[in-house]
């Protein structure tokens, strides 16, 4: 008798040791051991949205609003879900988005935050640097964010993103998207390996054309990693091979590649390689082997119109009354239409609410490109050219139009994103346009949905024969002066560029900058969760992810802990057949 008890005791407390490390630990916010990529799960949870609060002195942070063109550091303490990391360095950045703010009565800049860069030892759950979108250019605020999860979907290295709500110093900024850079950490855990070479192509050569075998000669072509073995790269190689008919499959991941190219056809994303600014893409170079990784989709799904050109007046575009930027003013009803200067960063270049534009939804899939001709473009030109390869590539468009690009593929993601979203957009102090203009991208007739439903009809009508689309081949050229913009703010032609042109020279007007405030009724944020006060939670069809990482070790000693439990069993179950002594 007293042996059965004995047994019994030590089932029970093995049971209760079992439930406690399997229910009760994880959460009640003990932090456990991180894994080196942790901020995946972490920072960037794509179920809920994520707090980024800022401490920074306000002279600091009016200098970097005053003179946000300059892109000049500043030190700053970042809490990031009530994670705090202090000496963190924070700056403006963008390049047409940047300087059409500048030019503008918004203070809504996008942000880079670098954890590391005053001790290259510091990161956050490993996470170096972090980019604040603001979501220019887009009325929706979910083309980015919908176009990395269709990259993930299609099998692409992808950036993580998420949606962040920003403080400064305690007082609403708004409501960004959160994007991973694309730096070593990245490279190490979607390639294994950050031993290679990291390019970000923008200005001359970034098209990958042959210039000369020097290197020195492609100064558009940033090396961002590895710079002191740069003699070791094929880059030069490999845009030999694509321009004068080598073995490119040699030099360049092909199947990825058409991965990438289909799904950017598809999204209609022309702020791009194939458009005439022919940037906004990293090229990763392993083993002489290079990748390609998709970057800066806030102008996809069309918003970045046909022939190169982006829709919009220039955001000074505005009434002399009323000048008075909306986030030192009471909020308005979502109802009223909002003063011409309320919206005009937004609606400046590229920004366009209208997304079911003809030349949108019938873009070309055989000659892919805008404001330039096939040929301009040698990377895609090498592989459209190829039979066997463009076979493969109208199989990946067919796929994206069935699978990926589907009405109710999207309208499964808006109506999640309207869920978890529509609050922080209404308390948005800062945003570009409305709620009601967030609201019409989630389903209706000129929605993401619908622009999906329509582009994949298209893409399926010009794949069996029954849709011919005449290519955008407008030829580049010559950049218009910017001190010559009209009085009538319209936006000069952008279908002319030389191969030097850089968008972030373009003057600033100096305008002052308003710091913005907490609108009425908005909750504080709620620092232990990541979210507002009575938020309602995203319900993602994707793993739910925890706000903390397990440790390896914590399910051993659960596993551990199951099979002494099993063992405590089996002996019960012997003593009890073999009877009482």
């Amino acid at each position: 008798m007293v042996k059965s008890k004995i047994v019994y005791l030590c089932m029970t407390v093995l049971l209760l040791l079992f439930i406690l490390l399997y229910t009760v630990l994880p959460n009640i916010g003990i932090e456990t051991k991180n894994t080196e990529f942790s901020y995946e799960n972490i920072i960037f949870n794509e179920n809920k949205v994520t707090t980024v609060d800022i401490e920074i002195a306000e002279e600091d942070w009016q200098d970097m609003l005053d003179n946000a063109a300059d892109e000049e550091i500043q030190q700053a303490t970042i809490t990031v879900n009530g994670k705090k990391v202090d000496n963190v360095g924070i700056r403006t950045k963008g390049n047409s988005s940047l300087t059409s703010v500048v030019n503008s009565d918004s203070n809504r800049y996008s942000l880079k935050v670098d954890f590391d860069y005053y001790d290259n030892t510091q990161s956050l759950y490993g996470l170096k640097k972090l980019n604040l979108n603001n979501n220019f250019s887009d009325t929706t605020l979910m083309r980015e964010y919908i176009s990395y999860e269709l990259m993930e979907q299609m099998g692409l290295p992808t950036p993580a993103h998420s949606y962040m709500y920003v403080t400064v110093n305690g007082e609403d900024f708004g409501l960004y998207v959160g994007v991973e850079a694309v730096d070593e950490t990245f490279l190490a855990n979607q390639f294994g390996s950050n031993n290679g070479f990291l390019y970000k192509p923008d200005g001359v050569g970034s098209d990958l054309k042959y210039i000369s075998d020097s290197i020195e000669d492609y100064t558009g072509i940033a090396v961002k990693t590895n710079e002191s073995n740069i003699d070791e790269s094929k880059l030069i190689e490999m845009i030999d091979a694509i321009n004068n008919g080598g073995d490119i499959e040699k030099y360049i991941d092909v199947d990825e590649m058409l991965r990438y190219f289909a799904m950017n056809t598809a999204l209609v994303s022309l702020d791009s390689y194939q458009g005439m600014m022919k940037h906004n893409y990293y090229l990763y170079e392993e083993n002489g082997v290079f990748s390609i990784i998709p970057w800066d989709y806030n102008m996809a799904f069309g918003g970045f119109r046909g022939n190169g050109r982006m829709g919009g007046n220039m955001p000074n575009e505005t009434s002399q009354a009323n000048t008075e930027h909306p986030v030192n003013k009471e909020p308005q009803a979502d109802n009223e239409q909002q003063p011409a200067n309320a919206r005009g960063a937004g609606m400046g270049m590229g920004m366009t609410g209208e997304l079911m534009t003809d030349s949108a939804i019938n873009f070309s899939i055989t000659s892919p490109v805008s404001g330039a001709s096939l040929e301009d473009r040698p990377l895609l030109n090498a592989l459209l050219t190829n039979e066997e390869y463009r076979a493969q590539y109208e199989a990946y468009l067919d796929e994206i139009a069935t699978k990926y690009l589907t009405e109710s593929n999207i309208q499964e993601m808006t109506k999640k994103l309207a869920v978890l979203l529509t609050t922080y957009v209404e308390a948005d102090p800062t945003k570009f346009s409305t709620t009601e203009e967030f609201l019409a991208g989630v389903e209706g007739e000129n929605s993401l949905p619908e622009f999906a439903k329509q582009r994949s009809a298209s893409i399926l009508k010009q794949l069996s024969g029954e849709l011919v689309v005449e290519a955008e081949t407008q030829q580049e050229g010559g950049m218009p002066n910017f001190g010559d913009i009209p009085e009538n703010g319209q936006m000069p032609d952008f279908n002319n560029m030389p191969e030097d042109f850089d968008s972030s020279k373009m003057p600033p007007m100096n305008e002052e900058m308003n710091k913005g405030e907490r609108p009425n009724g908005m909750q504080p944020s709620d620092r232990n969760n990541g979210g507002f006060r009575g938020m309602p939670n995203g319900n993602k069809d994707m793993s739910a992810t925890q706000d903390t990482t397990i440790d390896p070790q914590y399910l051993i000693v659960v596993a551990a802990s199951c099979i002494l439990l099993l063992i405590a069993l089996v002996v019960v179950l012997k003593f009890n057949r073999r009877g009482r002594p």
